[in-house]
């Protein structure tokens, strides 16, 4: 009874792959690849999202009761009004985005929702506005960020179409209630946003999630739906000072635990707790779905919990990482050999070990390689190995990177995490480079593949500020704070971007913020705290103090040569940041060019010294091979820094 109940509730399920394009106002609809157009621009909706869009928009302006939408979109499954509302109030915000709102929505209270559209008529009038001086004025913000955003969009909608793996039945997340241990009114609030905030996210993601209303525990697991996936549940708690948040990933047949986790925030700060553990909690759910429909499909529990281990050290890799890495990996691979991106994972570990362990690096790096090669064997669609061998390409051969990125992001299909690095690596290698306008493309191609990529969401923020879109950058950098504020690349590059781009007062507020917590390393602080003072007071005397101290800390090793040669040109000591690149490289310690093409260092490209340092660093090669130029000797406004000795190494 219950399967025939399912199925007939699945037959009458919105089918957004069957489901025809339409058109509201001067809104194109494509159900298909989730997305809805605006003058030739695509922005991607979450599935449920689109689901009931197109509910509503069968109706044709007639009234769709919260039943019909339960049944149409979540397939007769029990949720909760919120979730019907998040679905709602996005259509809304989507809808606001547009000049003369191409659609509204009525609700109509106890019975459902209604919408209307602008029609043809409205149609001609938005045209007349979005050309008219006001309308483009207005609408500008929007065309300039759906523009930047085009290609990564069609990157995340391509991999949402062409990388799925085999079809399967949806996995279906229930997301549980938090038990509470505290009677505050805060704590009961944070208790509720937190469930509602991971749903989101998942929804994000393109996978299924609902609310329960209880615990599963009370009612057994058949209560959250059949064929039930996976179960998010949760405990929050305090101490004098901390919000805490256990959260826990079980498999729904079996209840055995697959991931868990602590949060952990400041009292004071711990309403960005909700966003922090949403993200988390989406990017585990995203490899445990991966991991679920590979071919073959990972469904041992254990060897699952071992890649999820893996996967976590992955994204933000600690000091002495590279051991249990290496231990867990072999052990998923000794029981799935046939699992092809279990081999993948072993060559990061690998490679994690050779940059970790200098007298055992080359060993390390063959082996890497080794199992690279047996992950593509198995599976030439594994985004894995390519993006393991592109750091496995000689220092500074450019080319030869770029090739195997290139390779890996036309045929790499899953998972979309290390597909996401692909465009990424690019991206960074078109920074080093001095392509900062590609890079951007590229890092936000990257960042909307794996949006719960902590330093995806950070290199994008980074990038604009290279460019100089400091609105963007703090946009994006602020976001990566919220959701990972703890993570080691998002605390760099927040401090990096305010230390090179935002005012002294701005940037000591940045540096105060990351200084309080509980990881941050004093000495590194203080090297950036003088460094900033001597920007705020650039007096002989101070800078003089601030150069001694940088220098000192780069020999030390406490701030990157990278930093080092940034902090001395931005306090105008342009031979000695050119000494220190140069020092760098004699010491063969590995740089990342990007920060030669910064507006902080722009006096380094007028020096005679630079043709010499980018012929160490392997650009000459680069320009010259490639036939693709930096973006200082292309763009007019910079012709002083595409100095005559570089224009003649180019020839």
């Amino acid at each position: 009874m219950a399967d025939s109940m399912q199925d007939a509730s699945h037959e009458r399920s919105i089918d957004l792959a069957r489901s025809e394009d339409f058109d509201l106002g001067p809104l194109r609809v494509r159900p298909a690849t989730c997305t809805v157009e605006w003058n030739g621009a695509p922005q991607i909706l979450q599935r449920r999202v689109m689901q009931v869009l197109v509910v509503l928009a069968r109706a044709r302006g007639s009234v769709v009761s919260q039943a019909e939408l339960v049944e149409s979109c979540w397939r007769g499954m029990s949720v909760s009004e919120d979730a019907i509302y998040r679905c709602i109030s996005k259509l809304r915000r989507l809808a606001a985005d547009y000049p003369d709102a191409p659609f509204a929505i009525e609700a109509i209270p106890g019975v459902g929702y209604r919408l209307t559209s602008s029609g043809s008529a409205d149609d001609e009038a938005a045209a007349k506005q979005a050309a008219s001086p006001e309308g483009r004025l207005r609408f500008r913000p929007l065309v300039v960020a759906t523009a930047l955003l085009v290609l990564a969009i069609l990157g995340a909608a391509l991999w949402m179409i062409d990388g799925r793996a085999p079809d399967q039945r949806t996995l279906r997340v229930a997301v549980q209630p938090l038990e509470i241990l505290s009677d505050s009114k805060e704590a009961r609030l944070l208790a509720r946003r937190i469930p509602n905030e991971v749903v989101d996210a998942l929804g994000d993601s393109q996978i299924e999630a609902v609310l329960v209303g209880e615990p599963l525990e009370e009612k057994g697991p058949s209560s959250a739906g059949p064929a039930l996936g996976l179960i998010v549940t949760g405990i929050l708690r305090n101490d004098p000072h901390h919000a805490i948040v256990d959260v826990r990933i079980e498999d729904g047949a079996s209840r055995a635990a697959l991931w868990s986790t602590e949060f952990r925030r400041d009292s004071r700060e711990a309403s960005d707790l909700p966003l922090e553990v949403a993200a988390r909690v989406a990017d585990v759910v995203n490899m445990i779905t991966f991991a679920r429909r590979a071919n073959p499909p990972l469904t041992d529990d254990t060897a699952l919990t071992a890649l999820l281990q893996i996967s976590d050290t992955i994204r933000d890799a600690n000091e002495g990482a590279w051991a249990p890495m290496i231990k867990n990996a072999q052990g998923l691979v000794a029981r799935h050999p046939e699992f092809a991106f279990g081999h993948s994972v072993l060559a990061e570990a690998y490679l994690e070990a050779a940059q970790s362990v200098p007298d055992r690096a080359r060993a390390m790096r063959e082996a890497a390689r080794a199992q690279a090669d047996l992950a593509l064997k198995l599976d030439p669609s594994d985004a894995g190995a390519y993006a393991v061998l592109s750091k496995l390409a000689r220092p500074y051969n450019y080319r030869a990177e770029e090739a195997i990125l290139l390779r890996g992001i036309r045929i790499a299909r899953h998972p979309k995490e290390p597909l996401g690095a692909l465009y990424s690596y690019e991206g960074t290698l078109l920074s080093n480079v001095g392509r900062l306008r590609e890079a951007l493309s590229f890092q936000l191609i990257a960042q909307a593949t794996d949006k719960w990529g902590a330093p995806k969401t950070a290199k994008v923020a980074r990038i604009y500020a290279d460019v100089g879109n400091m609105p963007a950058a703090r946009k994006w950098i602020a976001q990566a704070a919220q959701r990972w504020p703890n993570h080691t690349a998002v605390r760099q590059y927040r401090l990096s971007i305010a230390g090179f781009y935002e005012s002294p007062r701005v940037a000591r507020t940045i540096l105060d913020e990351i200084a309080a917590s509980a990881s941050s390393d004093s000495a590194t602080m203080g090297v950036w705290r003088r460094f900033i003072d001597a920007r705020a007071s650039p007096s002989p005397g101070t800078t003089a103090d601030a150069v001694k101290a940088i220098m000192a800390a780069g020999d030390a090793g406490t701030i990157s040569p990278e930093i080092e040669v940034m902090m001395l040109a931005s306090l105008g000591q342009t031979k000695l940041a050119i000494g220190a690149a140069n020092a760098a490289l004699d010491l063969r310690q590995p740089l990342e060019p990007r920060f030669l093409f910064i507006p902080a260092t722009s006096e380094i490209r007028r020096d005679p010294g630079f043709v010499n340092l980018a012929e160490r660093l392997g650009l000459i090669d680069y320009w010259r091979g490639s036939g693709k130029r930096p973006d200082f000797c292309i763009d007019h406004r910079a012709e002083a820094e595409c100095t005559a000795e570089l224009r003649r190494a180019l020839q």
